[in-house]
């Protein structure tokens, strides 16, 4: 039987926080707040779909139909996509961290072609 006060005791939750943004195909559905960012990306996902299955119920929580970015805000506020490991731990290294989940089937990369991430970004940038 596994000791839970010597887990509980030796548990750090992680400290690096983003504010996040998931936008559904239909531009409208939207999803929004504070995250934690886990310790590897896999783990990361996997909290995420659990926040788009609590949100609007199991059937959008399907990785394969989101790609994952980060906005950087040190080259004119231009979205990246997070799409490996190293990738990732580069993002949780910084100072302000925007995290954003656009459905594929929005083709638009940059944020001022999409009224609901710049309306979120520029009220959350400052």
């Amino acid at each position: 039987m596994p000791d839970f006060k010597k887990i509980m005791q030796n548990y750090q939750p992680s400290e690096v926080t983003a504010k996040f943004f998931v936008l559904y195909k239909d531009e409208i559905s939207t999803l929004d707040g504070f995250i934690s960012l886990e310790e590897n990306l896999q783990k990361f996902i996997l909290l995420v779909l659990e926040e788009i299955e609590y949100s609007w119920g199991p059937e959008y929580a399907k990785f394969d139909e989101f790609s994952i970015f980060y906005i950087d805000v040190e080259e004119k506020n231009n979205l990246k996509e997070i799409i490996s490991e190293e990738i990732y731990q580069h993002v949780k290294g910084l100072k302000k961290i925007f995290i954003l989940l656009l459905h594929n089937d929005i083709k638009y990369r940059i944020i001022e072609n999409l009224p609901p991430v710049f309306e979120w970004f520029m009220a959350h940038s400052f």
